[in-house]
């Protein structure tokens, strides 16, 4: 069954291998689907979602700002780094 969507589809043409265009003949059989359907459920399937980005810690770094106590460490670090010890 089709979803229509608002989003703007593209024509598209690919080259399958047999074994690959006989796995989407029997998927779309088994969903009562076209290829071209199948395909496109597929894609969705590994697509990254939008909640994928804000679940993940890594992508939350940045987004309340980085403190590590120093305000002047961009300027200073060297200071901070060899305790005003110099070479």
């Amino acid at each position: 069954m089709k979803i229509k969507s608002n989003k703007t589809e593209v024509r598209t043409q690919i080259y399958l291998t047999m074994d690959e265009y006989e796995y989407l003949s029997r998927q779309s059989e088994k969903r009562q689907s076209s290829i071209a359907e199948v395909v496109r459920q597929l894609i969705e399937e590994k697509m990254p979602k939008e909640k994928d980005y804000e679940d993940n810690p890594l992508f939350a770094i940045g987004k309340k700002g980085l403190s590590m106590g120093r305000k002047d460490g961009s300027v200073k670090h060297d200071d901070y780094l060899y305790r005003g010890r110099k070479k």
